[in-house]
């Protein structure tokens, strides 16, 4: 939910009744990048939910470089069921074009998800990520779906499926799941695992941050094990408005 959405899930951009303003910043240490970005969204003001979010890359001639954004809406339809949809625009590549082993990502591509919510503490989506081909492996199509469980209201478990369907000559799948709990009605604590099967990729993130009725701080690790062992630090800062 919330800004979380924008990427993940727009049609739950209509959970919750917010107006959320979110400024973050991400470290790729092995890719000698900095993002920086930015990401507004509202469910409270009107009954269609919208988000806007815009990320701009930051490196040296060996780095990644352009900017990623995305405008989202979300339609509900009572309390058990919405639709969303979003317009990316990308472009960007890493390092010199020439060399760009991923190929440029440039253009407009869209994505659409479908949330149900069968009971209140239960949350299930499917969706398809880049819709419109960019023909570049950072922007691949993705279609997948998972699920979100709400218990004793400060434990969530979350557990979700994609498959690649450009990225190799056969289609490569990715699974993953985490958990949060919020200690002290504050302070939320993460831990998650992904798989690539494709790649063979193990991933372990973990994340912690403090959350009130205005602000909320988050700080997360992600850490690939083996291959090339990328490192990510990601941080973000939240301002609720009432």
């Amino acid at each position: 939910m919330s800004t979380s959405a924008l990427a993940y899930n727009p049609a739950a951009l209509v959970v919750g009744r917010l107006y959320h303003i979110e400024g973050n910043v991400d470290y790729l240490a092995d890719r000698r990048t900095v993002a920086l970005g930015g990401a507004v969204v509202d469910s409270a003001t009107a009954r269609l939910g919208a988000g806007l979010a815009l990320r701009g890359f930051l490196s040296g001639d060996s780095g990644f470089g352009g900017i990623d954004g995305r405008l989202a809406l979300a339609l509900p339809f009572g309390d058990m069921v919405s639709l969303g949809l979003a317009g990316r625009y990308m472009n960007v590549s890493y390092g010199d074009e020439a060399t760009d082993p991923g190929r440029p990502a440039k253009g407009f591509t869209m994505d659409a998800s479908l949330r149900i919510a069968p009971i209140p503490t239960l949350q299930l989506y499917a969706g398809g990520y880049n819709l419109i081909d960019l023909d570049s492996a950072y922007a691949p199509l993705l279609v997948g779906g998972g699920l979100g469980f709400v218990a004793a209201d400060i434990v969530v478990i979350g557990a979700d499926v994609l498959v690649d369907l450009t990225s190799y000559s056969s289609a490569g799948v990715a699974v993953g799941g985490g958990i949060e709990v919020l200690a002290a009605q504050a302070v939320p604590l993460r831990a998650g695992y992904s798989y690539d099967t494709k790649r063979e990729q193990h991933t372990l993130t973990a994340g912690l941050g403090y959350t009130d009725r205005s602000v909320g701080f988050d700080l997360s690790l992600r850490q690939d094990l083996g291959g090339a062992g990328d490192t990510r630090i990601m941080g973000a800062f939240r301002f609720y408005v009432h």
